[in-house]
């Protein structure tokens, strides 16, 4: 078993979460022992093979809200260091017409994600390296993703794990044996404060992301 993790959907998802879950902190999450968790879902000899995180940092928040990007940058070094392989593209800058002020204004926007996402799996099948793939999002962009693999790899299996608040029915159409992310699923699987990396040093939570203390 493949995953492949839209990272933008999950951490909004993330979000939605923590907004039903008074004095959680979600994003510190254990991506791992996540998608570990969901291996008797396809039998007792199910393997998780490997694990690939699509994402992009927010190089143009640096100047204004750098430590965002270093919460991001923190994150990612936690995921590596169990050993998820992180797929990194870009913001792009694009102009809009802003009809409040009535002048153009600068946007970004996170690009190349999903079809980098629908390349390595297609790949990935094609190639014979896995049996079946998990693509963690439940953004409606993956429809042709799903068309796509049915007629070319049909003896392989596709699947998304839907997240939290994030899923659409065409997906499970699709992809029938699909299933949901459930927020407490987000609670149970959070790294440790602190995540030892292949140097030895150690990366730990970013402050914000700690859960806000029960109050009495």
């Amino acid at each position: 078993m493949s995953v492949f993790i839209d990272g933008f959907n999950l951490y909004h998802s993330v979000r939605a979460a923590e907004k039903l879950l008074p004095g959680s902190q979600l994003k510190w999450l254990d991506i791992p022992a996540l998608c570990r968790a969901w291996l008797p879902l396809f039998g007792r000899e199910a393997q998780l093979a490997d694990i690939h995180y699509f994402s992009a940092y927010a190089d143009h928040l640096r100047a204004t809200n750098r430590s965002k990007v270093s919460r991001h940058e923190a994150f990612v070094r936690a995921l590596t260091a169990r050993g998820v392989q992180a797929h990194l593209s870009k913001f792009s800058k694009k102009q809009v017409w802003n009809h409040d002020s009535e002048g153009w204004v600068n946007v970004y926007e996170e690009k190349e994600t999903d079809v980098a996402i629908a390349c390595a799996v297609l790949g990935a099948a094609l190639q014979d390296e896995l049996d079946i793939a998990i693509v963690v999002s439940g953004d409606s962009d993956f429809i042709p993703l799903a068309e796509s693999f049915s007629q070319r790899a049909p003896l392989k299996c596709l699947q998304f794990a839907l997240p939290f608040a994030r899923g659409t029915k065409r997906l499970r159409q699709l992809c029938p044996d699909s299933f949901s992310i459930s927020k407490e699923s987000y609670l149970n699987h959070q790294f440790p404060d602190q995540v030892r990396l292949p140097s030895g040093k150690f990366v730990t939570i970013p402050n914000e992301w700690r859960p806000t203390p029960a109050t009495q």
